[in-house]
């Protein structure tokens, strides 16, 4: 099982956290967004990462990997089966929509784009805090939905986590899902190598 990646790019650390909640061994293909190799192009047209490769299975796109590592190994339960699964898809599918147009402005965008994603990441996060179940997760059980917002929140500066802005809801959702190993091991600075 080879993972084509980015260590820098949300969507895969998503996957690789996903990976390591399963204890699923794979082999990484580390890609520098700047210089795609033409093999990647190969695998998914439009160049984009996290792709799965097993032996002929050629699997493009976080959610349709994870949709796969589930049904490879179903436990430990990130995509419960029925109507639940529906509901962890469309909160999966909900934080992408919230949360992934802000990041790169936050990172590389103007003074005045970086204020304006850092005003707009704020409002979702209040938004999402009143979300947050009695079981601490963005929905009944710890799903991919949490590692959907875990792998955004990773990427935030410190002064946007949920526990700096004083949301009681996500800052419990920060210290279940934050420090779990899988999770944190992936948000962690990039191996060296």
């Amino acid at each position: 099982m080879e993972l084509w990646h980015a260590w820098s790019c949300p969507y895969c650390m998503r996957v690789r956290a996903a990976l390591a909640e399963k204890g699923i061994p794979w082999q990484g293909r580390e890609v520098d967004l700047a210089t795609k190799p033409p093999e990647l192009f190969a695998l998914n047209p439009k160049g984009g990462v996290p792709v799965l490769v097993v032996g002929d299975r050629i699997v493009p796109e976080s959610l349709a990997i994870l949709e796969y590592l589930e049904e490879l190994r179903p436990e430990p339960r990130l995509l419960p089966d029925g109507a639940g699964r529906e509901a962890v898809q469309d909160a999966y599918e909900r934080v992408n929509a919230l949360l992934g147009p802000h990041l790169f402005k936050l990172a590389r965008g103007t003074p005045e784009e970086k204020a304006a994603a850092g005003g707009a990441v704020r409002a979702v996060l209040a938004g999402l805090d009143a979300k947050v179940q009695a079981s601490g997760y963005l929905l009944a059980a710890y799903s991919i939905a949490d590692l959907a917002l875990a792998s955004f929140v990773g990427k935030l500066p410190p002064d946007l986590r949920p526990s700096a802005l004083g949301l009681p809801n996500l800052a419990r959702w920060e210290g279940l899902v934050m420090e779990r190993p899988a999770v944190r091991g992936q948000g962690a600075p990039a191996p060296a190598g």
